[in-house]
Formats: structure tokens, C-alpha cells, sequence
């Protein structure tokens, strides 16, 4: 809009800084004179001196033969003090600096400045780039907005309301505030103050406490390159995950390349929060347990908490760059390209594609669904005393013929290891039912899952198969 509506360019301000315009005054007959052997003299002198030579050197001792007056014929010329407008210093920059060094490229990668350049560089490297060479002189445009603070002031001295960042490092850390940045839009004002930071450090632990499971669930038990299990060997919750880090991955990098970071924040703190705590790592423990070291029903798993936290490393280092850092020393070499520092690491890519995800999309719906009416249930029963653990039940469900396809073809889980029960049975019916009924057979000591097989074995009373086979 303030391109559009633009109606003029001021070119002259009379100040003292800034870059000069390249005009002379003669002192016999007070002509202007600025022609192509001028210029030609003044390009020469500011490549070799830099600009600061305007104020500095008489124009006879560099303009040589062209030091003339076209007019009069007259030898004393006056260096003129005007100069450009201020923009346009700053606005030329992308010839100034970025085709005359060889290490950068024209056009930019990314122009990034707060709000108020809309009338300035922003402005000024556009009108000036188009005129010259007929586009932008950058690929695209990050523009910032202000801090203000908790109440939406702007931050002064005087009302004492500044957040200093330093202290804040210094209380908090620098990825709190980092974590800070990602999480709003920085495209319009933000507003900051001790409360949203401590809002911001709880968000913080849950990513923090993650990549912490994570590691103490491979950290010198599981190497991918050796012990990772194929997709196609996966058990058929661990593909679940697959699909749906692939999918959760996908929406991260368009985030990343479009610069919104809030969006990649959110889909990543959703991911862990919701998805990942409260649902899949919390169904996996059993597995990764109880199960023998070597099985494979752990290497599935841990392949999948591999792939997870070689997604997470990635997709966060931007952000919690110094969080990530310290999960490098611990990290299994394989998940981080045998890297020592996380800037170094390659972008994630997920070992299926996402139209190979987004075939598990339906099983992955039916069995959330399912979830959020089993958990309804079990939090009725417990509640009525029923029983204290859900590994003490069975359920039985009641599900719609779209549902049922989809929870008993080939792509479907285990739902009783999905929702930590002793067992699941499912019936095709009109609508969505679920019923909790006592597990049957005995729990057993090591795993506390509810198992009819429970018995004496190498001499441990109440002990499942699996659990024996282990031991």
C-alpha cells in the first residue's frame, strides 16, 4: 500500500550525513555541473577512498580534465553538500554490497526488518532494484513488529516496563526467550512480560523432558544404523507414529520456509503435548519396559523413538539451539549424522512419504476417537471405585461399520497396548459404544498387565510369558 500510494521522491535533505550527491557548483558563474566524466571521476574516487572522500578532497585533485564548467570554461569547482535521501544508501545496498562480494548473491535470500521500513529500506531497495534491473532485490520480505509490554505499552525508561533480555538470559536462559520469539506472530507488535516468560519456560520443559525420554530410551542401547528395524517391519502402532511425525514434519518445513515460525512452534509443541506424552510414549513404556532387550518388539519401538528424536533435533535447533546442543553429547551418532554440533545436522526426512502417511490417516482417526470415549469411560469407572489401575480392565466397544473396517484391517493396532487396558473387544454396531468390564486372568508382579498365561516360571510366582521370557 505505501508503494501504491507513493506519490513522490524527496531526493535532497539538507544534512550533514549520509551519502552525497555527486553535483558541483562553479565559483565563476555559478553553474551546476554533473556530467559523465564527473561521475566517472567521483565512481573512481569512492571506490578507492570511499565516500567520506567527497568532504575531504578538493575535486581538482581527482576529477582532473574533467574539472570544467561547461558554461563558463571556469576551473573552480565546489563539491555541493546536498545529499541523497537517507533510504537511499541503505536502499542501494544490494548493488553496494551484495553483487560487489562474491560470497553473497543478488537478489537476496530474505530482506528482515521491523515494520516501519515499509516506507523506508524495504521501500527504497524495491523501487531502486526495480528500476535498475526490473525485480525485487530480494526473494522475500520478513517484516517485524514492536515489542511492547504485558499491558500492550511500548517500553520506555520512564515508565520503567523494559525487559532487558540479558536478564532475562541470565534468569531463564537464552532458549526461553528464543522459544519466546517462535512462539508469536512477530509480524504484528508482541507484547512481553515475566508472566508470559514463565508461560513460555512451562512449554519449554515439555520439549525439554521429551528429548530427556527420548535419550534414556536409546542412549547406548540403540544405534540405528545396526539395531533400527525397516518400516515394513515395524509393528503396526510403531508405523502409526511414522506416519504421523511424516505428516507433522511436512507442516513444520512449509512453516519454516514461509518464515512462520509460530506455526512451526505450534505444530511441534501440539506434536509432543498431545500426541506424543499424553498418548503414544505413554502407550510405549510397556513395550519398552517389559519387553527383552533385543526383541522385536523394543526395536520397533526404539527405531520409532529414534526417528522422533532425529525429527526433533532438527526441527528445534533453530530455535532451542543451546538445548539441542546438550542433547548432542548424548545423542546415538547415527540420529545426528555423526555430528558434534547441531548447526551442523542435515534437515529431517522422514523414511516414507506423505502420501504413504496419509493412507494410515483413517486407522489413526478411529483409533483417537475410540480413545477419547474409552478414556471417558475409564475415568467413569475410576471414579466409582471400580478399579485404580487400566491395566486392571478389558473394554468393550461398540463401534460403526466405517469404524470397525478401519480398526480391524490391515493397517490396524493394538488397541489394548494403544490404551493401556488388559484387552479391547470390538463389535460392528449403529453407534459408538464402550463398556468396562474386569480384566480376566491374573496381574502379573513385573508388568502389572492382567494376563491369562500368569504362573510359576524359573522359579517367579505370578509372572506372565513375555515377562518370563525376558527374565
Amino acid at each position: 500500500a505505501m508503494v501504491e500510494q507513493r506519490p513522490d521522491w524527496c531526493i535532497s535533505r539538507q544534512r550533514n550525513w549520509g551519502v552525497p550527491i555527486p553535483s558541483y557548483t562553479c565559483a565563476d558563474c555559478g553553474e551546476k555541473v554533473m556530467n559523465d566524466a564527473t561521475l566517472d571521476a567521483v565512481i573512481k574516487l569512492f571506490h578507492e577512498k570511499g565516500s567520506d572522500a567527497w568532504f575531504t578532497d578538493a575535486p581538482e585533485s581527482y576529477l582532473g580534465e574533467a574539472c570544467v564548467c561547461p558554461k563558463c570554461g571556469g576551473h573552480h569547482l565546489k563539491a555541493d553538500k546536498d545529499i541523497l535521501d537517507v533510504w537511499w544508501d541503505s536502499g542501494v545496498s544490494w548493488k553496494a554490497v551484495c553483487e560487489y562480494r562474491p560470497e553473497l548473491e543478488y537478489p537476496a535470500d530474505v530482506y528482515l526488518e521491523g515494520s516501519d521500513q515499509h516506507r523506508g529500506w524495504f521501500q527504497s531497495s524495491l523501487l531502486t532494484s526495480v528500476g535498475a534491473n526490473g525485480h525485487a532485490p530480494y526473494k522475500a520480505v520478513v517484516s517485524q513488529g514492536f515489542t511492547l509490554d504485558g499491558q500492550g505499552r511500548k517500553m520506555s525508561k520512564s515508565l520503567g516496563n523494559v525487559i532487558d533480555p540479558n536478564k532475562v538470559c541470565d534468569e531463564m536462559g537464552a532458549d526461553i526467550i528464543r522459544l519466546w520469539v517462535a512462539s508469536v506472530d512477530t509480524s504484528s507488535d508482541v507484547s512481553i512480560d515475566h508472566e508470559i516468560l514463565a508461560r513460555t519456560s512451562d512449554a519449554y520443559r515439555r520439549f525439554r523432558n521429551t528429548l530427556r525420554f527420548l535419550l534414556s530410551e536409546l542412549e547406548g542401547q540403540f544405534e540405528p544404523e545396526t539395531d533400527g528395524v525397516a518400516f515394513a517391519d515395524l509393528l503396526p502402532l510403531d508405523k502409526l507414529m511414522v506416519a504421523r511425525l511424516t505428516q507433522v514434519q511436512a507442516e513444520v518445513d512449509d512453516a519454516y520456509a514461509s518464515y512462520e515460525f509460530p506455526r512451526a512452534y505450534r505444530a511441534l509443541y501440539d506434536f509432543v503435548v498431545t500426541e506424543l506424552s499424553n498418548v503414544y510414549l505413554d502407550a510405549l513404556k510397556d513395550r519398552l519396559y517389559c519387553d527383552k532387550p533385543g526383541s522385536l518388539e523394543r526395536r520397533s519401538a526404539q527405531t520409532v523413538l529414534a526417528e522422533l528424536f532425529s525429527m526433533l533435533m532438527r526441527d528445534l535447533q533453530p530455535i532451542l539451539s543451546y538445548t539441542v546442543d546438550e542433547a548432542m553429547a548424548y545423542a546415538p551418532t547415527g540420529c545426528v549424522d555423526h555430528q558434534k554440533y547441531a548447526a551442523l545436522l542435515d534437515w529431517y526426512k522422514s523414511p516414507i512419504t506423505v502420501d504413504e502417511a496419509n493412507e494410515f490417516e483413517g486407522v489413526l482417526e478411529a483409533s483417537l476417537e475410540l480413545r477419547s470415549a474409552v478414556t471417558k469411560a475409564l475415568e467413569d469407572a475410576r471414579s466409582a471405585g471400580t478399579f485404580t489401575k487400566s491395566q486392571q480392565v478389558r473394554v468393550k466397544a461398540v463401534v460403526p461399520a466405517e469404524m470397525y473396517a478401519l480398526l480391524t484391517g490391515d493397517k490396524a493396532v493394538d488397541l489394548a497396548e494403544f490404551y493401556i487396558v488388559s484387552a479391547v473387544e470390538l463389535t460392528q454396531g449403529e453407534d459408538l459404544s464402550v463398556a468396562i468390564e474386569a480384566a480376566e486372568g491374573e496381574c502379573c508382579d513385573r508388568c502389572w498387565n492382567y494376563r491369562t498365561t500368569v504362573g510359576e516360571y524359573n522359579g517367579h510366582a505370578h509372572i506372565c510369558k513375555r515377562c518370563a521370557n525376558a527374565l
